[in-house]
């Protein structure tokens, strides 16, 4: 319940600030894999790390000069070695800066609930923590760390590290209208 009261509190204080200066929306979808390693397996594999999955996400939110953004986010990934797929539904709070004219570095963080599907009432608290690089228009590539906030097989919980790319669509500022002239 604190954690809740916490995250609509950032939530509420967030969209305050924004409320107080020129808006602007984006949408963001991001298609990424999950890695697995093959140091431990029995894989005769000349490869480190290997594909296990995929993951989709989309959502919105509001942005501040591109710089600093809130939304929220939802989407599917599958982790093929656990033949586990999970819905996550989380908060996204996003902060970027730029490092040339044209492209920006940012670091990405989200908190939420994880469901797994057909698993019955799996559920936990998702967590995510990613960082990559974006250009002007909004293409980026980025590496994630995701947590699901639940486990299946041993008492660790289930996590996963991606690569992935994302399109970022953003939207001009809302200006005040000219007042129209009384006649």
């Amino acid at each position: 319940m604190k954690t809740l009261a916490t995250f609509l509190f950032t939530l509420f204080f967030t969209f305050s600030f924004f409320a107080q200066n020129k808006r602007s929306s984006y949408m963001q979808l991001n298609f990424s894999t999950p890695l697995r390693g093959t140091w431990d397996s029995n894989d005769d594999s000349d490869y480190l790390f290997l594909p296990d999955g995929l993951s989709v996400k989309f959502g919105g939110g509001l942005h501040y000069n591109k710089q600093l953004a809130v939304g929220i986010n939802t989407g599917i990934d599958w982790i093929a070695t656990e033949k586990l797929v999970v819905v996550p539904v989380f908060g996204n709070l996003k902060l970027s800066t730029k490092i040339d004219p044209e492209m920006f570095l940012f670091l990405q963080g989200g908190y939420g609930k994880s469901i797994a599907i057909g698993r019955g009432s799996l559920t936990g608290d998702y967590t995510k923590i990613g960082l990559g690089l974006e250009d002007i228009e909004g293409l980026g590539l980025f590496t994630e760390f995701t947590q699901y906030g639940f486990s299946l097989h041993s008492p660790e919980k289930i996590w996963s590290i991606s690569f992935g790319i994302s399109f970022t669509f953003f939207t001009k500022p809302i200006a005040n209208p000219a007042p129209v002239p009384a006649p």
